[in-house]
This record gives C-alpha cells, sequence and structure tokens, in this order.
C-alpha cells in the first residue's frame, strides 16, 4: 500500500490550524505557563505526526489530540517541578557552603563524571539524557527506540555503578 504524503500533510496542517489554539489554552489553564503551553503544543504536534498515516483517523483525532495533550501536560509538569526542586535545593547549597565545601563538591563532581565516562556506551548515554536532560523513560526510550523497561534496567544498573564507585571513592579519601 502506498502512503500519500501529500494528504498526510494537508491533513496534519488542517489538524494543526484546528486544534493547536485549543491544545495551547488547555496547556496554559493547566499549567499556568504560556511556555510549557507552548512546548506542549509541540510536542503533541510532533507526536501526533510521527503518529500519522493515510489510514483515517478522523473520527478518533479529538481524543487522540487530547490523550497525548494531558500526557504531555504532565510530564512538562513534573520535569518543571523537578527543575525547580534541583534549583532550590542549588540556592540553599550555595547561600550555606565555604571553600572547602566548593573543593569537595568540584571533586566530588570530577568524580562523578569519571564514573559516568566508564559506563558502557549505551548506559552512559541513558544516564545522561535522564540525568542531564530531564528526559523521561518514554521519552528516552522513544529516542533510542528501546523499550522503557530497558531504559528502566540500565538506569538502575548506571546508578548502582556510580554509588559503588562514589562510596569507594569516599572510603579511599577517608583512608588517605
Amino acid at each position: 500500500m502506498e502512503i500519500n504524503y501529500a494528504l498526510i500533510v494537508r491533513r496534519f496542517e488542517e489538524y494543526f490550524d484546528l486544534w493547536s489554539s485549543k491544545v495551547y489554552q488547555y496547556a496554559v489553564h493547566k499549567t499556568k505557563s504560556s511556555y510549557l503551553a507552548e512546548e506542549t503544543v509541540q510536542r503533541v504536534f510532533i507526536k501526533l505526526w510521527k503518529n500519522m498515516s493515510d489510514k483515517n483517523i478522523d473520527a478518533t483525532i479529538e481524543s487522540q489530540i487530547f490523550c497525548i495533550t494531558r500526557t504531555v501536560v504532565i510530564d512538562l509538569v513534573k520535569a518543571e517541578y523537578n527543575r525547580k526542586k534541583l534549583l532550590d535545593h542549588d540556592q540553599t547549597f550555595v547561600l550555606r557552603h565555604s571553600p572547602q565545601d566548593d573543593f569537595y563538591a568540584k571533586q566530588l563532581t570530577s568524580t562523578l563524571h569519571e564514573i559516568v565516562d566508564k559506563l558502557p556506551e549505551k548506559r552512559k548515554e541513558i544516564f545522561m539524557l535522564s540525568r542531564f536532560s530531564n528526559l523521561s523513560h518514554k521519552e528516552i526510550a522513544d529516542k533510542l527506540a528501546i523499550s522503557t523497561k530497558t531504559v528502566e534496567n540500565q538506569l538502575t544498573l548506571a546508578l548502582k555503578t556510580i554509588r559503588k564507585a562514589l562510596l569507594f571513592s569516599m572510603l579511599v579519601q577517608i583512608i588517605f
């Protein structure tokens, strides 16, 4: 069966014109943020584009769009909450640190980067996408074309390795 890309593009544009403002309004209402609402619209229609084919999905388009929207809003709100929590923690740390703390923080950061660099390549990539790019397990799985269970397993193994190596590093520092 041949795919009619012109039809898919035209239908996608129609869907975008019809639904993007509704998705935006819903997202603003839920997130109270125009930035997160714009991000939601982009992510929703990217996911919709990836799921489109020339089969007839007109009958279910509204439910598909709002199901995707709800999921994206939840993911963005969680990510924003975690980002704010991390920033609050960082600000608290900045307010109560000494030069000696700076030294230990730099040393710990350096050790952490060395440990992460030694992880197997795929595990390292998954860890960095999770911890440094703040992607959800589902987003990582989609990006790398692997299952969410694989992402979870690889993160578990990475964290186990990192904890063990950090503990060893700290023990060595205490002893010597």
